[in-house]
């Protein structure tokens, strides 16, 4: 994300990275796979968020936040990677208000990510 871009600015999914993916791996199959298991995994990632805030565990924090960021940029979640990004941002500052206000951000935007992906890249053609 360009240091001073706005997360909303970016797409919920941008579907080259996607089609890039199956480019390299010759197959649709696997980046399919791939987003099918980061839809499924979200809640777990959001969770883990979210309980390590409340828990003021900023290492535990810091990692989930490096998995969202990662797994949301390798399925084309510019957006939700931003806010991710933003998060993490906070707990390396140790700021656990900015990380929580953060997260309802996080849960809406990972959501509507996740239709997305359901929507134009995992429906039948």
């Amino acid at each position: 994300m360009p240091p001073n871009a706005a997360p909303n600015v970016l797409p919920l999914v941008d579907l080259t990275v996607l089609s890039h993916l199956e480019q390299q791996l010759g197959d649709p199959r696997p980046a399919r796979a791939f987003a099918r298991d980061y839809i499924t995994a979200f809640a777990d990632r959001y969770l883990r968020l979210a309980r390590s805030v409340a828990d003021q565990d900023l290492p535990s924090a810091l990692e989930a936040a490096l998995s969202l960021r990662n797994s949301s940029t390798m399925v084309g979640a510019g957006r939700l990677a931003a806010l991710a990004a933003i998060f993490e941002a906070a707990v390396a500052s140790a700021d656990l208000d900015a990380a929580r206000r953060a997260l309802s951000g996080i849960e809406r935007c990972g959501l509507d990510t996740i239709n997305e992906l359901e929507a134009r890249y995992l429906a039948p053609a």
